[in-house]
C-alpha cells in the first residue's frame, strides 16, 4: 500500500490570475488608504509610509464583501517574533479564525510556532521556513472550485483539494470552503506584521462550479489528514533527487500527499558534494525551494572534507553506521554483501553497536538515519541480535548527544519494540524512506505504523535546530577520523 496522487479536482481550462476573459470581467478588490472603509473594517491597525502596520494581537483587517473563487495577492514583512494569518471562508468575522487559515510566521525552528508561512493550518501544515523576518515577502492564495493552492514568493507550498464530504473534527468544524469573509490579522502579541500591498480578485464570474470534481480520501489518507488536524510535523526528513527524481516532482508529491520533505545532498569522499566549494553551490541553487535543506553525511571521513561553517548552513545533518573501518582495517559498507565481513555474529553485533557508539558521540550530526540496519546474512536474526542491552547502549548515546532516531520506512527499521524502548529513553523521533528514486518515493506506511503502536505525538517528533544552536557551530569538527 503507498501514496497515490490525488485526482486533479479542476478539469476545466480557468485563467486563474487574469482579470479578464472574453467579455467577463474579474472584480479586483484591493486593500489600501482609499478601499478601506468602503471595503473593510479595521481594528487597531495602523496606517504608515510603509503600509498597514499589525502590532497587536487584537489587530485586525477583515473584508466587508464575501468570496468563493478568488486570489489574493499580498506582500508582507514581518519582524522578530511576529505570526499572523490570513483566513477565509469565514461566516461570521466575529470569529475570525473559522475558516480556512493560512498561517504567517518567518520564525526560526524550534521557535514561536512550528507551523511557517504558507501553512494551511491543519489541513496541509507547512513547516518549512518560507520567508525571513525583516524582508518583504509575497503571499498568494487561490481557490477556485474545490482547489486551494498557497505560493510564498512564487513557490507554491501548499495545496489541498477539499473532498465532496470533508470530515473535520470539532475544533475546525467550519473549515470549510464557503462564500465567506477574508481576514488578515496578527496571532500573537509578539513583533509586527507590515502589510504593504493587498488585493482580492473575485473569480466568481469565471468559474462553473459544476465543472469540479473529487477525489474522495482512501484509507492511509485519512490517517494522513487526521495527523494534520493534530499539527503532527508529518515530514520525511530523508529524501533524495534520485533515480531521475526532479525537485519539482519531490515537492509536487508531497503537497499531493499531505506532509512536508527535506532532500539531503550526499556529502563525502567521491560523492557530489566532496568539499565547501560544492556544498556552497549546491545550497545556492536549492536555497528558494520549499523543502527542508539536509546534508547526509557519508562515510567517517567527511569531518575532514568541509568547515563547520558550511555544515551549518544546511537545515540539520544526518549519518548512518553503515559504512565503518572493522578491527582488521578493512573498510565495509554493510549494504553491500561482497563488502562486509561477519565471521562470528556476536562479535560482529558488539563491534556494530561500539561504531554507534563512537560515531554519535563525536560526530556532530542531528539524525541517525537507517537505524540498527543489518547486513543481509544477519538480517533474518534481527530480533535475536538486538538485544535489550544493545539496543539500551544505542539508545542512551542517541539521549546523551541529542541525536534524533530515525524511523525508516524503506528497511522498516528499527523494530517497534526498539522505538517503545526509545521512547521510553526520551529520544526525538524523525520519519525517513531514503528513497532511491521517484518510484519508492512516499512510502511512509511504516513510519504511520510506529506513530500508531509506539503512541508516538508532536512533541515526540524531531524539529531542525535554529541557525543560533547548530550543532557544528558550538563542537566544532573532530580532529580524527571515527572508526
Amino acid at each position: 500500500m503507498r501514496f497515490t496522487k490525488i485526482v486533479p479536482v479542476i478539469l476545466i481550462a480557468v485563467a486563474l490570475f487574469s482579470c479578464q476573459t472574453g467579455s467577463k470581467k474579474a472584480e479586483v478588490i484591493k486593500l489600501d488608504a482609499a478601499s478601506l472603509e468602503k471595503s473593510w473594517t479595521q481594528n487597531s491597525v495602523s496606517s504608515t509610509s510603509d503600509g498597514f502596520l499589525f502590532e497587536n494581537q487584537a489587530s485586525m483587517i477583515a473584508s466587508k464583501f464575501q468570496v468563493r473563487n478568488f486570489e489574493i495577492n499580498a506582500k508582507l514583512k514581518t519582524t522578530l517574533g511576529a505570526e499572523g494569518a490570513i483566513v477565509f471562508s469565514v461566516a461570521d468575522v466575529a470569529t475570525p479564525d473559522k475558516g480556512y487559515m493560512v498561517k504567517i510566521n518567518n520564525s526560526d525552528y524550534r521557535e514561536g510556532n512550528p507551523q511557517k508561512t504558507g501553512s494551511l493550518s491543519r489541513i496541509r501544515n507547512n513547516f518549512v521556513r518560507t520567508a525571513n523576518n525583516d524582508e518583504w515577502f509575497i503571499l498568494n492564495i487561490s481557490v477556485v472550485g474545490n482547489h486551494i493552492k498557497v505560493a510564498v514568493n512564487n513557490k507554491t507550498v501548499s495545496e489541498y483539494n477539499q473532498p465532496a464530504n470533508p470530515v473535520r473534527p470539532t475544533e475546525i468544524a467550519g473549515c470549510l470552503l464557503s462564500k465567506g469573509f477574508i481576514t488578515i490579522r496578527k496571532t500573537n502579541g509578539e513583533g509586527k506584521l507590515l502589510v504593504a500591498e493587498m488585493s482580492v480578485t473575485n473569480m466568481e464570474n469565471l468559474v462553473k462550479s459544476d465543472k469540479v470534481v473529487t477525489a474522495e480520501p482512501d484509507s492511509l489518507m485519512k490517517v494522513v489528514d487526521l495527523l494534520n488536524f493534530q499539527e503532527f510535523p508529518l515530514i520525511d526528513f530523508h529524501c533524495h533527487l534520485k533515480g531521475g527524481l526532479t525537485m519539482d516532482q519531490a515537492c509536487q508529491h508531497a503537497r499531493d500527499n499531505g506532509y512536508n520533505y527535506g532532500v539531503a545532498a550526499n556529502c563525502g569522499l567521491k560523492f557530489p558534494v566532496t568539499n565547501d566549494s560544492t556544498l556552497n553551490a549546491y545550497l545556492d541553487g536549492i536555497s528558494k525551494e520549499p523543502v527542508f535543506k539536509a546534508m547526509q553525511c557519508e562515510g567517517r571521513e567527511w569531518v575532514t572534507l568541509f568547515s563547520p561553517a558550511a555544515v551549518a548552513r544546511f537545515d540539520y545533518i544526518f549519518t548512518d553506521a553503515m559504512t565503518w573501518t572493522d578491527l582488521k582495517g578493512r573498510r565495509m559498507r554493510l549494504w553491500m554483501p561482497d563488502e562486509t565481513f561477519v565471521e562470528d555474529d556476536q562479535k560482529f553485533m558488539d563491534m556494530l553497536v561500539g561504531k554507534i557508539e563512537a560515531i554519535l558521540g563525536n560526530e556532530p550530526v542531528d539524525i541517525h538515519v537507517n537505524p540498527t540496519f543489518l547486513p543481509a546474512k544477519l538480517a533474518p536474526d534481527y530480533d535475536k541480535l538486538w538485544t535489550p542491552e544493545r539496543m539500551d547502549r544505542v539508545i542512551k548515546v542517541l539521549k546523551n548527544n541529542d541525536v534524533a532516531l530515525e524511523i525508516n520506512a524503506r528497511y522498516k527499521i528499527p523494530s517497534i519494540a526498539f522505538l517503545k524502548r526509545a521512547k521510553a529513553g526520551g529520544v526525538k523521533f524523525t520519519f525517513g524512506t531514503n528513497n532511491g528514486s521517484n518510484n519508492d518515493l512516499g512510502r511512509i506506511e511504516y513510519c504511520l505504523k510506529a506513530v500508531n503502536e509506539v503512541g508516538l505525538t508532536s512533541s515526540d517528533m524531531f524539529l531542525p535546530r535554529p541557525a543560533k544552536d547548530k550543532k557544528v557551530m558550538k563542537s566544532g569538527l573532530p580532529s580524527k577520523i571515527t572508526g
